[in-house]
């Protein structure tokens, strides 16, 4: 147990720039590198040191940070999510994943001399690069793995952490002591670094990267919302409600995901992103992040090019499919230029931060003339004027929208 005395009277001791540093969120990267450095100073001779941490976000399992003393800048890789089967050779050799999968917190190896236990292939690289000790610790933060296929044995995930020295007789056992009390409270402030990005990853997964900053900014509650101009992507995929009917759910849901693929993609890489997914279609919008006026002309032409885009994304897909005996479906996408209120909207404890107004409903009108006008892409007239003749949308005449007064000028490709 560290005493409470050295962190409360002692501010200049490591205990305390911990404490200090976890509060402030300091970043991983200057986290360890400042907790490597200082550990130096005190006398350990640290040649790497090597986090591990559990990330909780759609595409990614794990984040590695490294810390050499030999280089500047810390080392970062991302290594995505697998399913026990398609693990790959090296974790399944790995001392980390030997830990974790039997609730071993601590584990040490001599590297060099008679006693050297080098029972990982990993640890024989060390060894060969002159470490003569390796240290691990592993922290679980209280995550749970109740629906993520990982290591099996797992029961949390968190961070798990090695040491390497090249010193010849390895770590004093005094050191040894000194970091079994120090990484509790250096895996707290990497908890307490990685909380907020956690939550921003999560977030952002589930509501699009700009909704979740302005939620994580504290723009919280019901009724709080911003007048923008904003140009929309509504879509749909034509066909779907007849094959949910003769189609199993598993297969349904692949077959849905594999659909929004083509598109998703496509949006993000023309800077909109996705708020909302409604059944078999989504809701995108393109608008400036801060609070400035809307550049009508680049983000309707973004928005153009993600359509024209996803498209031609489908259409690859259902070539792919139909050479497979697979069913196909067509993506109808309407865009619209309007004027919007950004924000939540709900109950006063359940709320939805996303796109209100009557452009919203008039885009989702207008994708209801894809099938109608035989046509897989459609746009208001705002929408037109405002992407410019360069666009190549052309009048297909004025059509009554169900809801909306009077008749729209549409355009289509």
């Amino acid at each position: 147990m560290v005493a409470l005395e050295a962190i409360v009277y002692d501010p200049g001791s490591l205990e305390a720039w911990l404490l200090k540093a976890g509060l402030r969120g300091t970043a991983v990267d200057d986290l360890l590198t400042s907790f490597c450095r200082r550990l130096e100073a005190d006398g350990f001779a640290l040649t790497r040191m090597h986090v591990s941490l559990a990330a909780l976000h759609p595409l990614i399992r794990a984040r590695s940070f490294t810390w050499q003393r030999d280089r500047a800048e810390i080392g970062n890789e991302e290594m995505p999510h697998r399913t026990p089967q398609d693990e790959t050779q090296a974790w399944r050799e790995s001392p980390f994943r030997y830990m974790l999968s039997n609730d071993v917190r601590c584990l040490y190896r001599r590297l060099a001399g008679p006693q050297a236990q080098l029972d990982f292939p990993v640890l024989h690289e060390f060894a060969a690069q002159g470490a003569t000790d390796w240290l691990a610790h592993s922290f679980g933060f209280g995550w749970s793995l109740e629906h993520l296929p990982m290591t099996p044995g797992m029961a949390e995930i968190g961070m798990i952490c090695s040491m390497t020295t090249d010193r010849p007789n390895g770590f004093y056992e005094a050191e040894k002591q000194r970091l079994a009390a120090l990484l509790p409270l250096f895996a707290l402030a990497i908890k307490a670094a990685v909380q907020m990005a956690t939550t921003r990853d999560v977030m952002a997964a589930y509501l699009g990267k700009d909704a979740a900053r302005h939620v994580l900014s504290g723009d919280i509650r019901r009724g709080m919302a911003h007048r923008i101009e904003a140009a929309i992507l509504y879509a749909d995929l034509r066909g779907f409600t007849a094959l949910a009917d003769r189609l199993a759910i598993e297969p349904l849901v692949e077959t849905l995901n594999a659909y929004f693929d083509c598109l998703g993609p496509a949006i993000a890489a023309g800077g909109g992103q996705v708020l909302k997914f409604l059944g078999d279609g989504l809701l995108a919008s393109f608008q400036p992040e801060a609070e400035a006026p809307i550049d009508a002309a680049r983000f309707c032409q973004a928005a153009l090019r993600a359509a024209k885009a996803g498209l031609a994304a489908v259409e690859r897909l259902n070539a792919e499919r139909a050479a497979q005996g697979l069913d196909c479906l067509q993506l109808d996408i309407a865009l619209h230029l309007g004027d919007l209120m950004y924000g939540n909207v709900g109950t006063a404890d359940r709320l939805d931060f996303t796109l209100i107004g009557p452009a919203v409903n008039e885009a989702a009108r207008i994708e209801n003339l894809c099938g109608v006008l035989e046509r897989s892409l459609l746009a208001s007239d705002s929408f037109a004027l405002a992407a410019g003749p360069q666009s190549g949308l052309a009048s297909l005449g004025r059509h009554a929208l169900r809801g909306v007064a009077e008749p729209r000028e549409i355009f289509g490709l």
